[in-house]
């Protein structure tokens, strides 16, 4: 099979820079090129090719230079318009449709969705129009499909749900000496360290995450925020955003680590900071890959009770999950609870563990992935 797959033009693959979209994507496409031929389109990077092969030269990555939305989808077609394909699936970007669908009238497409965000963005005429002209619509998590099947009644039926995965030889427990050490290069020794692990914007929720450790601190005075990550991957520019965290984590006293942006290479190494993974966003996540990579590295985690998340972090078993995500002091007592019981850590930390392990992984989603692609070779 001869698979065309089109990413947002925002970041290159592999993702060496990161991004969520480019990530799973990559971690997807690799494993199915051991059997099929797969042609990706990405953003250019000055530390990668213009072009890459990989995987027995099943996996071949075109690369296009900076450009604007549309701009950037024009000149990916104009590297592929001689060439024919089985499948083409386009990631996260509802607006590359028409565009692809005149250039290839007849292929199979697929719409790849990692959020609601980019539908969402669109009237009802012209998101009805996209999904007329593909012929099935993947999601991350089966909260995105339930929800776009209710908005798009008609279109029902090409709705599929693929939940991504998590390389758990990478994100792996630590032992007690690899986390010393790693704490020690760090300076996050002798502290109870609350983690945050993502984007530094407002609706990632980090400052209610201060606010909350600012609660815990007045009962455990020995507690520490570590926050891994920046506005966007690869960004070392202040916003004004993280301006006003560092701002307000000085005015309630509360510690805190800014490690700034880490390669993706190295992200994995980072959860073993944490004593407890908290992911207090405020939007309506999809997948948020986060809580599973925690998971998945044995560490105890406490969420906001939204969007996907429920579907990856399963309340009392895998995690904790906060239906007042918007609460500080909700998110404080999670805390507190997981820094007054060893035994619930410890609990919370296996089961997280037993629970990736069990449905998570990138060889189940490209199954799952190759059965939508069967279906609508079929029944298109």
């Amino acid at each position: 099979m001869r698979i065309l797959v089109i990413l947002p033009e925002q970041l290159p693959v592999p993702p060496i820079l990161g991004g969520s979209v480019e990530t799973c994507t990559h971690n997807i496409f690799r494993r199915m090129a051991e059997k099929e031929q797969v042609t990706l389109i990405s953003r250019a990077h000055r530390n990668l090719p213009a072009q890459s092969v990989y995987v027995n030269g099943n996996y071949h990555i075109i690369r296009i230079p900076k450009r604007k939305r549309l701009d950037y989808i024009r000149a990916a077609l104009r590297r592929v318009r001689h060439r024919s394909f089985d499948i083409i699936q386009i990631e996260n970007r509802p607006a590359f449709v028409p565009y692809v669908r005149k250039m290839f009238p007849h292929t199979p497409i697929v719409l790849s969705l990692h959020s609601l965000t980019f539908m969402s963005a669109l009237d009802r005429k012209r998101a009805n129009a996209i999904l007329h002209k593909v012929n099935a619509v993947t999601s991350v998590v089966s909260f995105v499909s339930r929800t776009m099947k209710k908005r798009y009644p008609a279109h029902a039926r090409k709705f599929h749900t693929c939940i991504l995965g998590v390389d758990t030889s990478q994100f792996r427990p630590f032992s007690s000496s690899e986390k010393e050490v790693l704490r020690k290069q760090w300076k996050a020794s002798g502290t109870f360290n609350v983690l945050f692990v993502g984007r530094i914007v407002h609706g990632k929720g980090l400052h209610t995450l201060i606010r909350a450790v600012a609660r815990v601190k007045k009962k455990h005075p020995r507690v520490r925020l570590i926050v891994v990550g920046a506005s966007w991957p690869g960004v070392k520019r202040q916003t004004r955003y993280m301006k006003q965290v560092r701002s307000l984590s000085r005015k309630l006293r509360v510690p805190i680590r800014f490690t700034g942006y880490i390669p993706p290479a190295r992200v994995h190494r980072m959860y073993h900071l944490g004593d407890v993974f908290v992911c207090p966003t405020q939007f309506r996540e999809g997948f948020a890959t986060v809580n599973s990579e925690a998971m998945a590295s044995g560490i105890p985690v406490i969420a906001s009770n939204r969007g996907g998340i429920r579907e990856v972090v399963e309340h009392g078993v895998s995690g904790l999950l906060i239906r007042d995500y918007k609460s500080p002091t909700a998110f404080a007592r999670a805390i507190m609870r997981v820094k007054s019981s060893p035994e619930l850590a410890a609990r919370l930390a296996k089961g997280g563990r037993r629970r990736v392990k069990a449905n998570f992984s990138w060889i189940s989603t490209s199954r799952r992935l190759k059965k939508v692609y069967a279906r609508i070779q079929r029944h298109p």
